[in-house]
């Protein structure tokens, strides 16, 4: 077997493999990693691999054996640990980077349905290569001395004039055509923007709606009577608010002839999930909004009895909370979670219009399916692009008992 081995001239051209390892050791004595020893571990497994030239065997049964003690024909489907672990690493990462004080170190990245580490120079800093650029490179010649244009042969400054000429030309000709080829962006739905990497997509579409069951724990909801079709009556319900948040959603997706799948939450499987891109309605009563975003920075809380929360775990302190001890007619704001991710646990990209309370799910769903806000996040320089993952923090304000339009008031990009 022949031992991997990393050029180290090869390394030189990202960083030196010492601040490399300055960088591993800064990121693993964080809060976001030094708390748990699965993380830490699998970024340094992958890191040293990657830096000893041995980033081809960074798949995951391979992690899985040797990072994780599992047997080697351990089954990767009941056992997703590497791709979880990678997933969770990923957010941390994108945290960890998030805050202002690591903004200019330099960056250790995992990107989606990768195991090989990339790393880069911080912002500002000349353009990173990619660590498996070539290890031989031709020698750099000396630049040519270039002569300002009033020192060069008039034939050349007559040759140089024209071409000056010619490429204003050229590029005034071609202003149009950019306007509609790279200008299509600020000609596009801001709907069609966010949602496009579901809507290119040409798997089924799964719409999982929280189920009332799931909140309320009741153990013989399912029994008792059954319909004139033979169907067990009050056995699975759904809040009227998920109801017309799904159809808020369904019109984004249903006017472009995809195919869609609904399920309660309740009736879905983690198999379902395995099976195409995902959209999840509701938030404490929908299990698998609240299995999936757990990890993600705004995430659900339930901090007491009467107390649901959605949290900022960068800045705990930031919540937004809804009381359910106060009178209905008290209660001034709702607050919702959209968010658009590749997940790691499913290996499907996943849309979460969900609220704390029913009229934080018609907001979240309406802003999902809006044009008008997502265009405010187009304006404002917020919105995702197509392979990055996104999270907001949405905001309704009562009037009369009635929600009035959904405000983003935080968001997240990594």
């Amino acid at each position: 077997m022949v031992d991997c081995m990393w050029n180290e001239t090869q390394l030189e051209i990202v960083a030196p493999s010492h601040l490399i390892e300055q960088q591993l050791l800064r990121i693993q004595s964080s809060p976001h990693f030094s708390h748990s020893r699965r993380y830490p571990s699998f970024l340094s497994y992958v890191v040293h691999k990657t830096l000893t030239g041995c980033q081809e065997e960074l798949k995951e049964r391979t992690i899985g054996i040797e990072a994780f003690g599992r047997s080697p024909n351990y089954d990767l489907n009941a056992d997703p640990v590497v791709r979880v672990t990678a997933g969770e690493v990923r957010k941390r990462l994108a945290q960890y980077y998030y805050q202002p004080e690591h903004m200019e170190e330099l960056r250790i990245e995992l990107r989606p349905g990768s195991y090989i580490p990339e790393f880069k120079l911080a912002p500002g800093q000349p353009a990173a290569l990619s660590i498996e650029a070539p290890a031989l490179q031709e020698p750099a010649t000396q630049p040519a001395e270039v002569l300002p244009v009033s020192e060069l042969p008039h034939a050349t400054k007559a040759s140089y004039r024209s071409k000056k000429l010619i490429l204003a030309l050229a590029a005034t000709l071609l202003i149009p055509v950019s306007v509609l080829l790279g200008g299509s962006y600020f000609h596009t739905s801001a709907v069609k923007l966010f949602w496009r990497p579901i809507l290119d997509n040409h798997e089924p579409v799964l719409i999982s709606v929280g189920s009332v069951l799931a909140l309320t724990h009741s153990q013989d909801s399912g029994a008792g009577d059954t319909s004139v079709g033979g169907h067990p009556l009050h056995s699975d319900p759904v809040a009227l608010a998920d109801t017309i948040a799904m159809a808020k959603l369904q019109e984004v997706l249903g006017g472009r002839n995809r195919t869609i799948n609904v399920e309660s939450s309740a009736q879905t499987s983690f198999s379902d999930l395995q099976k195409g891109p995902i959209v999840l309605i509701s938030g404490f009563n929908n299990p698998w909004t609240m299995r999936l975003t757990e990890p993600m920075r705004f995430h659900f809380v339930r901090p007491s009895v009467d107390t649901f929360e959605i949290e900022d775990r960068v800045d705990p302190k930031r919540k937004w909370s809804v009381y359910t001890s106060l009178a209905l007619n008290k209660v001034t704001d709702d607050y919702g979670l959209i968010a658009r991710f590749y997940d790691p646990l499913t290996e499907q990209i996943v849309i979460v219009a969900a609220g704390i309370g029913e009229n934080g799910t018609i907001a979240a769903a309406e802003a999902l399916s809006d044009e008008r806000s997502l265009e405010d996040l187009k304006q404002d320089h917020r919105m995702p692009s197509e392979k990055a993952n996104f999270e907001a923090v949405v905001q309704v304000r009562m009037i009369d008992g009635k929600p009035g339009r959904p405000k983003i008031v935080a968001t997240s990009i990594w």
